[in-house]
């Protein structure tokens, strides 16, 4: 199934968690402080997706830890989201309406994806597996860095004779699976389908709205890990130095990850990798276009370019907000919050309180210090934080580099939308090169 499939039945799988939740549209909430002002926080809303910065302000400013018609806690500020990520006391458990959660897995044939990769593992189950594969990923990134420059090159030559290129289906998806290729050791050609079975592995941590997709996500996600399964045991017949084997022997060495947790985490990366690429790069390239001055400013000065990533990233974020899940009872600014509560961590708006940022709403491409939480703090941190800021450096700079203006193609932008995440899936630009 493609990707813009899966997006379809995305909508409907919305309005099935709403239905799960209660179906609280309407539902609010009183500001303590003003009565007279309803607060009622949908992450699911169209107008939320649309734009979600005024919702983030209203709730900073007026109830920042607030309770949503959906039950969840919600974490406004950038000091409560921060500590809540350092917390031990919040884990890392999934909702209980994802497939991933233990009372729906008996239902699917690949939900127990949970039990096998870092983002769901709490202690004492986290360090170990996460050190071994943080250990095996940067020394990969360090032996065999990819040519990332050349294949963005690479890409962009290709559209010399076109009249627009979209600079996220065109450019940086295909970047991000070549880069996650050449370090996984595995062939470009299988790019198709690896990218197909990657929009399959994030609807696990979502609702399935209906008995025929989940019979496709199972044989969609069953295929997934049988494919990394098979190249895990040719790579166990015949080491080479990539990703794969290293994790391999550090499992042996360590008697760390079994073949399965290896297959599982290989999923994790490759769908991670691409979409936190291809999201990044498009939601930034929206960014400056929609501040000229800034644009001029970096081809003025490509300087600016190390600074510039980690300024979109900030600014916005494909990664709104992230669940959580209180182990023991929390009080936060004087609100009792009970053991097993949902948490919602949100780190777009943390990215805008301006307790923390100067001017949070202004994109300024050489902001310093910039202490974003794009990819989360602490032992959740995104693992390839890293890789996701060079290709990120690489393909602008490259693609300022092969089209002296960047002239977008009229029409809405269409913002794509999944529980806690937003990207464009697409951004075409005129490939006019003067």
């Amino acid at each position: 199934m493609t990707r813009d499939l899966a997006s379809n039945w995305t909508n409907n799988a919305i309005g099935r968690i709403r239905r799960a939740l209660g179906n609280a549209r309407g539902t609010t909430e009183t500001d303590p402080q003003r009565g007279d002002v309803p607060l009622a926080f949908d992450p699911l809303a169209a107008e939320f997706m649309l734009d979600p910065y005024p919702t983030f302000r209203a709730l900073r400013e007026r109830d920042p830890v607030h309770r949503s018609p959906m039950g969840a806690w919600v974490l406004t500020r950038y000091d409560d989201v921060l500590t809540a990520l350092a917390d031990p006391r919040v884990g890392n458990a999934p909702s209980r309406h994802a497939v991933v959660n233990g009372r729906n897995r008996h239902r699917y044939v690949a939900a127990d994806v949970a039990n096998n990769i870092i983002p769901f593992l709490d202690e004492p189950h986290h360090a170990a597996p996460r050190r071994l594969i943080s250990r095996a990923f940067r020394t990969q990134l360090r032996r065999r860095p990819p040519d990332i420059a050349g294949i963005a090159q690479q890409l962009l030559e290709a559209t010399h004779d076109r009249s627009e290129i979209d600079v996220v289906r065109d450019y940086a998806r295909p970047l991000s699976v070549a880069v996650l290729c050449h370090l996984l050791g595995i062939s470009e050609e299988d790019e198709e389908r690896l990218t197909e079975w990657s929009v399959w592995f994030f609807y696990l941590f979502s609702v399935i709205p209906s008995e025929e997709i989940r019979r496709q996500l199972d044989e969609s996600l069953v295929e997934f890990r049988d494919y990394f399964r098979r190249a895990i045991e040719e790579k166990r017949r015949s080491p080479r130095d990539d990703l794969i084997s290293a994790m391999i022997t550090a499992g042996e060495a360590e008697a760390g990850l079994s073949d399965t947790e290896i297959a599982d985490t290989c999923m994790l990366l490759f769908a991670d990798g691409v979409e936190n690429v291809d999201a990044a790069v498009g939601n930034a390239v929206a960014a400056l276009l929609d501040h000229p001055n800034e644009l001029a400013r970096l081809r003025a000065d490509p300087t600016l370019l190390p600074s510039a990533v980690d300024e979109c990233l900030r600014f916005e974020t494909p990664a709104l907000f992230i669940g959580r899940v209180a182990l023991a009872p929390l009080s936060i600014r004087g609100t009792s919050i009970p053991a097993q509560s949902a948490i919602l961590l949100m780190l777009g708006s943390a990215n805008r309180d301006p307790m923390q940022f100067t001017d949070p709403d202004r994109l300024d491409l050489g902001r310093r210090p910039n202490t974003h939480l794009s990819f989360g703090k602490g032992r959740h941190s995104c693992v390839g934080g890293r890789l996701v800021r060079l290709e990120m450096r690489i393909a602008l700079g490259a693609l300022l580099e092969s089209l002296p203006e960047w002239i977008p193609v009229e029409g809405e932008r269409h913002w794509e939308a999944r529980l806690g995440h937003r990207w464009l899936s697409q951004l075409r630009l005129r490939t006019y090169r003067g």
